[in-house]
């Protein structure tokens, strides 16, 4: 490979399915010597999607330790052969002992036992050498061998309209994955890493559709790693499961009879604060049922609600990456029905406050959205007029004009507004959307956040309903509408606080424009 041209590399990577990285690689000129230098830095460069990073990182080593074990190979049969000159000649060392005198025997005695002394540890070594080299060389037999299961009919159906699955159609096809694999394994249920990247990068090389927006390698080995450790999980007791768990120092699995209660409640605090992100699948049904019945008492311990949130969160953004249905995930986690929960959820992911930079957003462009000439004539603002003139404290003036601002953002993009909120009226969207009753009445306003035409949560205000639908549509991992794709990004744009705003039409930019001057509207 060291010789190679730059269109031998170039076919190599077409043998190897990779034909899309061909244009990039004749462009860089790598060549054969170029390929094997590279590194991580220059494969990300080189490469834009992980899985096919991956897939071209894997060739390259198997390559390389393919050819190590084949030195060392030839480096142990050139040191060997001198050493035992009689033995590949065919005379043994009985009959080369026999023709020997006795002061000779003693001699040779002497002399052999020095000489294996001397190459005790070398050879050694080079058996090391061996036995990794013939280890590598099985790996990649099975390797090559590989070839995707026979997926059951309803599977192949949904495969062959090239159609994303859904939770349910991934598990079953991650099982397949799992029994074949432990197939090929011989009953082992230990791949390492070089076998789960052979069989995900055969799943995506022949169903593409698969990759979504280039990170499906990493979700599907995960997941299939996530059933092994699952099919697992009843044999603690093995030998194999024992090893290992000495091997690395894995001490979730084992237990005290002898503990108490209280003490098993102490030994969990303590192993969620060393470990937040690999948990124990025990450790973490004991934080689920925690926060399902804290969740059913009226007076509820927030801080310990949060840390134990803080310790799933993995879990929780694989089932949302995965498309699980939201009723299981607000099952499981039923705090993210929690206005301030569902905030925290967001700032986790984003490192934003979303309700404080809602209540800035509000009190800066309220007047300005007002004032424009698109919403002068629109209902809420009729409505608005009509109610200010009933009330002089200011706080309640201030209040209600910044109700209306929100209510009027999709009329001032030209959106729908009946993604954005419905109004006095039933919600009919599946999206996240606000459900809104009576805005201007301060003794009767009510606003919901509805998800599937179904209430997430009550919401005390415009302020925290604003913020609870942009953070329900991130937090929850749910496409935004393009008929209210400007509204909400207008608002993220100001969460974010991204300098290039998102396309205005031109009176529009001139009226949510900060007013330099106080009487300049």
């Amino acid at each position: 490979m060291e010789s190679w041209s730059v269109d031998q590399v170039c076919n190599w990577l077409r043998q190897r399915n990779l034909g899309e990285l061909v244009p990039k690689f004749r462009e860089e000129e790598v060549s054969g010597a170029a390929l094997l230098a590279l590194n991580d830095r220059m494969v990300q460069q080189l490469v834009k999607k992980i899985g096919h990073q991956a897939v071209l990182m894997d060739l390259i080593n198997k390559y390389q330790q393919q050819k190590n074990g084949l030195e060392s190979l030839t480096c142990y049969c050139e040191t060997a052969s001198p050493k035992f000159p009689a033995a590949i000649s065919g005379i043994t060392d009985k009959q080369m002992f026999s023709s020997f005198g006795p002061v000779e025997q003693k001699k040779y005695l002497s002399s052999r036992k020095n000489e294996e002394e001397l190459i005790d540890r070398r050879v050694l070594k080079q058996k090391k050498n061996m036995k990794s080299f013939f280890r590598r060389y099985k790996t990649l037999q099975w390797t090559s061998s590989y070839a995707l299961p026979d997926f059951p009919y309803d599977v192949k159906c949904i495969l062959a309209e090239k159609k994303c699955p859904d939770h349910s159609m991934r598990i079953r096809i991650i099982d397949f994955l799992q029994a074949d694999m432990t197939k090929y394994l011989e009953g082992s249920l230990y791949p390492n890493s070089q076998q789960y990247n052979i069989v995900v990068s055969a799943l995506l090389q022949a169903y593409p559709f698969l990759d979504e927006d280039g990170n499906g390698f990493l979700l599907w080995k995960r997941a299939l790693k996530d059933r092994f450790k699952y099919v697992r999980r009843p044999i603690e007791d093995d030998e194999q499961v024992l090893r290992n768990k000495c091997k690395f120092g894995h001490r979730r699995g084992q237990t005290r009879k002898s503990l108490s209660a209280e003490n098993k409640h102490v030994d969990i605090q303590l192993q969620i604060e060393e470990e937040p992100i690999y948990l124990d699948g025990r450790v973490m049904d004991v934080h689920i049922n925690w926060l399902k019945q804290e969740y059913m008492k009226t007076q509820r311990n927030w801080k310990e609600v949060a840390n134990r949130m803080n310790a799933t969160i993995e879990i929780r953004r694989k089932m949302i990456s995965d498309k699980a249905p939201l009723k299981e995930i607000l099952r499981l986690f039923p705090f993210l029905r929690c206005p301030y929960q569902l905030f925290r959820e967001f700032q986790l992911l984003t490192h934003m406050d979303i309700y404080k930079k809602t209540v800035d957003i509000l009190e800066t462009y309220s007047e300005n959205i007002l004032s424009l000439y698109v919403v002068r004539n629109n209902p809420i603002n009729i409505m608005l007029q009509e109610n200010l003139k009933l009330h002089t404290e200011e706080d309640i003036l201030k209040y209600m004009k910044m109700t209306a601002a929100c209510l009027l953002l999709p009329d001032v993009f030209g959106d729908d507004s009946s993604l954005f909120a419905a109004v006095n009226e039933e919600v009919k969207v599946l999206t996240p959307v606000l459900k809104v009753k009576n805005p201007f009445n301060v003794n009767s306003c009510d606003f919901a956040l509805y998800i599937e035409r179904e209430e997430l949560t009550q919401l005390d205000d415009c302020t925290m309903a604003l913020a609870a639908l942009v953070a329900a549509f991130h937090v929850f991992d749910i496409p935004c509408p393009k008929r209210i794709h400007r509204t909400l990004n207008f608002v993220e744009s100001l969460v974010f606080e991204m300098r290039g705003s998102p396309s205005l039409p031109a009176q529009v930019k001139r009226g949510l424009e900060l007013p330099k001057h106080p009487n300049i509207c």
